[in-house]
């Protein structure tokens, strides 16, 4: 049926309201046909691919389907004279969001420039209603707002399943409304929803604003949908037809070949009809492959793929607490030890926890309490590191220990905190091994007058090092689109103490593509504090990277301390410190910090320029009780000497990887500021144990992706307290606020009789 009508249609485009329904109508009709028998697919688990965009959907139009949550894909899609590269992240089950690069051959970056036009573009879409029984999907999005918003487009849309077909029906703004089916719809709200900006009125001159005066509105509103096929032949394999409401107005017409219009022509569009197939595959126990291959506006291939996982996911457990018996305790009271017995059970212990993987740091024994200071980084998992390391010490406890409290310590300053009683040790892993709510966390008791502290004599001054690959670079600048830096770090560290730290980096060129670099073209009005770092990349292709004293301390159990002196970072040397107060709940925190910095020549050895300023910030730290959120709000004075805030919110998903933005806004407005308006950031972390197979890692790497390098509302690079003291503990769930919800709080409002117990 489907076949029949299409032979009807002249692939010139639909150029009406009526035939688009009709279309619409005979394709939903026809899905509805093939399978009468079937039942709406609700509750069916499904993997929904990517269009050509980065969001879920069809071929280059949107759906209101979602992903799982956690879901984070990387993908590129082609179809000339179109070429896009997007990072996407289900940051919430209701909410989808594309960060993406597009290039468009069909014009230059700028007049008279050698490369290809280049924009960068932010999506989101919203779930508004989930599928069910009787009801649609239905979502409602944003695609390239903000900025330039060369495509930028709102819409609502609906989807539903029936049987083995999805059915997809929306209504688009600006791109998506090129077709002007219809006058729109929301003219009759306002008149002021009948103009559309243009694509300077999201930030002026300057862009880099929200362009909230463009949000639904222009003349014209159109329709655009499509079918898409689920195969139960072949797993994985899915086929798409979709009408596209698009008309490419700013590429339509244009010279595909920006220096040679006659070989290749015009770009043209011959149909609103496109088409697709895609087919997605596990790699991994965690990792996706989707590859999608199809035909669109009539004469173009059409190719995308993208590679996927989900971080909530752990993959395959690499590290499983096995069940043993513990030994009796039958060595007498620590006291009654001879000096002899002493050392070797406290030699002992630090030989133990080592073959473990624990570095031990102190050993206290302080009445029937016998505590351990210790750092490790084996294990991702805080409470298997406590569960092991609890093992070793109540093998070796004197039958006078009755608890036994394991100290976490990162960099100096202490994370986690265990106390647990010997006997429920004893009791509990010969049967299973120790889960969180086994131990009592962060219970801080002074110590007795009489209790005995050992130091691991022979831990300090321990220098450690290690060889590093490291890749930096620069996107869109405005000669290449992509500079990049391959080098070699050599990174040693000079244990002096527990917390005193004499930390440095060189860097060793090893290839670059520097070379093909000509000028460089800083704007905004305050001092180049972050935009000359093309210089230091060029000038210091090596050199060194940072040196510096670093002294970390907890003044008590609430408080944390920090002083650091020398070649602090990459661009500045320095002197400054940092205090942080964390209440018991430990559920917020605040921080005040404070630096004297010079900014250091752009050959990366030991001079320094001109230019010096002091920085400081009061940080409120917030964890907030709502899906994992945490939210970092600072004010204080900048880099660059302008006074101002920034704010960050983020999520953490289950297997401790972390995906935030933040922005800064200053009294350094766009003018000052220069193209981009204000600076901004997207960012994620991610565990170092997601990228080993058959052993475990503890730490985190991660990337911080910003539109432009600008010179507002730029810190010091050198990292926080709050940083090192809770990460671990973020980690174990009783440390974590219990998460509520909007169904939570209306949950005890109602009108059906609550039975209460006799």
């Amino acid at each position: 049926m489907i076949k029949k009508y299409l032979k009807r249609i002249k692939f010139l485009g639909i150029n009406n309201s009526r035939m688009l329904l009709v279309t619409l109508v005979v394709i939903a009709s026809s899905a509805f046909t093939l399978n009468l028998n079937g039942q709406t697919n609700s509750d069916q688990v499904r993997d929904y691919s990517y269009n050509s965009y980065g969001i879920t959907g069809l071929v280059t139009t949107p759906s209101a389907r979602m992903q799982d949550d956690g879901e984070l894909a990387f993908g590129m899609s082609f179809e000339d004279p179109f070429n896009r590269l997007y990072g996407r992240i289900q940051l919430f089950p209701w909410l989808e969001t594309v960060v993406r690069y597009t290039e468009g051959s069909y014009k230059a970056y700028n007049p008279g420039s050698a490369q290809t036009w280049k924009d960068k573009g932010i999506d989101a879409k919203i779930r508004l209603l989930k599928e069910n029984d009787n009801l649609p999907a239905i979502a409602i999005g944003l695609s390239d707002f903000g900025g330039t918003g060369a495509y930028s487009s709102e819409y609502i849309v609906a989807n539903k399943s029936y049987g083995s077909f999805d059915l997809t029906l929306g209504m688009g703004w600006g791109s998506l409304g090129e077709r002007g089916h219809f006058s729109n719809p929301l003219g009759f709200i306002s008149e002021t929803f009948k103009t559309r900006g243009g694509q300077a009125g999201a930030g002026g001159i300057f862009g880099g604003a929200l362009g909230i005066d463009r949000l639904f509105s222009g003349e014209k509103a159109a329709l655009f949908g499509g079918v898409e096929y689920f195969s139960s032949s072949y797993p994985g394999l899915t086929i798409k037809a979709e009408y596209d409401s698009s008309k490419y107005s700013d590429a339509v017409g244009a010279c595909y070949n920006i220096f040679d219009c006659s070989k290749k022509g015009d770009v043209t569009l011959d149909s609103p009809l496109n088409f697709s197939l895609n087919y997605g595959f596990k790699i991994g126990y965690r990792d996706n492959l989707n590859f999608s291959l199809g035909y669109v506006r009539g004469n173009t291939i059409f190719a995308s793929f993208a590679l996927h996982s989900n971080l909530n996911d752990f993959g395959r457990k690499k590290i499983n607490m096995g069940t043993e018996i513990l030994k009796e305790q039958t060595l007498k009271p620590f006291k009654e030890l001879s000096d002899g017995w002493k050392k070797y059970l406290r030699e002992l212990i630090i030989y133990q926890m080592a073959r473990s993987g624990f570095t031990v740091h102190k050993i206290i024994f302080d009445q029937e309490e016998l505590i351990v200071q210790m750092s490790q980084a084996a294990y991702p998992n805080p409470i298997n590191a406590m569960d092991l390391a609890s093992r070793i010490v109540a093998n070796n406890s004197p039958k006078n220990i009755e608890l036994i409290t394991i100290v976490n310590f990162d960099s100096g300053i202490e994370s986690l905190r265990t106390t647990i009683p010997i006997r429920d040790i004893q009791k509990t892993v010969p049967i299973r091994p120790l889960n969180e709510n086994d131990f009592s966390i962060n219970s801080f008791n002074d110590l007795s007058p009489g209790a005995l502290a050992f130091d691991n004599e022979s831990l300090y001054p321990d220098l450690t090092w290690w060889l590093q690959p490291n890749m930096t670079g620069t996107l869109q600048h405005q000669e290449k689109f992509y500079f990049w830096q391959l080098e070699a770090l050599l990174n040693a560290n000079l244990a002096i103490s527990n917390g005193s730290y004499l930390k440095g980096s060189y860097g060793f060129k090893i290839k670059n593509n520097f070379d093909e670099y000509k000028y460089h073209i800083p704007d905004g009005q305050l001092h180049h504090v972050r935009q000359d770092r093309r210089l230091y990349l060029t000038e210091g292709e090596s050199g060194l990277r940072y040196l510096f004293f670093d002294y970390l301390t907890n003044i008590n159990s609430n408080v944390k301390a920090r002083l650091a002196a020398g070649y602090i970072e990459w661009m500045y040397g320095g002197i400054g410190g940092e205090i942080l107060y964390t209440p018991d709940s430990q559920h917020w925190s605040i921080g005040l910090d404070i630096y004297r910095v010079k900014q250091r020549d752009f050959n990366q050895r030991f001079g320094f320029q001109n230019y010096e300023t002091t920085t400081g910030f009061l940080t409120f730290y917030y964890n907030i009780p709502f899906a994992d959120l945490r939210l970092i709000a600072s004010y204080g004075k900048f880099l660059g000497q302008d006074v101002g805030y920034d704010l960050e919110i983020s999520r953490r998903f289950d297997t401790g990887a972390r995906v935030g933005a933040k922005f800064a806004q200053t009294d350094c407005d766009a003018f000052c500021t220069g193209e981009g308006s204000f600076s901004k950031w997207v960012y994620f972390e991610l565990p170092l144990d997601l990228f080993w197979v058959n052993s475990s890692r503890r730490g985190y790497t991660g990337y911080a992706w910003s539109p432009l390098t600008k010179d507002s509302g730029q810190k010091l690079s050198i990292g926080t307290i709050h940083q090192l003291s809770s990460g671990i503990g973020q980690d174990v769930e009783k440390i974590r606020r219990k998460p509520w919800s909007v169904k939570k709080i209306f949950s005890g409002f109602g009108t059906k009789k609550i039975e209460r117990p006799i």
